[in-house]
C-alpha cells in the first residue's frame, strides 16, 4: 500500500498495532519518495525480526510518519 500512494489506508492497518496515540502534525499532502523509502526499510526490519525490541519501535515509527503524510 505504501508503495501504491495509498498512505491513509497503510496507517489505518497499522493502528492496531500502536500503543498509545500521540498528536500529530499535518504535513504536506504528498510524501517524498525518500520518506516512503524509509517506510518501507522500517517495515521490513519490523518484519525481518517480529520478537525484536525495536519491531514494535520501528512499526510505530511508519504507523506515524504515514499517518502525518497522510493528512493535509
Amino acid at each position: 500500500m505504501v508503495e501504491a500512494g495509498q498512505l491513509a489506508e497503510a496507517a489505518q492497518l497499522l493502528g492496531p498495532l500502536v500503543r498509545g496515540k500521540r498528536f500529530t502534525r499535518p504535513s504536506r499532502m504528498n510524501a517524498e519518495s525518500v520518506e516512503v523509502d524509509e517506510v518501507k526499510a522500517w517495515l521490513r526490519d519490523a518484519i525481518a525480526d517480529p520478537s525484536s525490541p525495536d519491531s514494535r519501535f520501528m512499526v510505530e515509527r511508519a504507523y506515524y510518519k504515514l499517518r502525518t503524510q497522510a493528512q493535509a
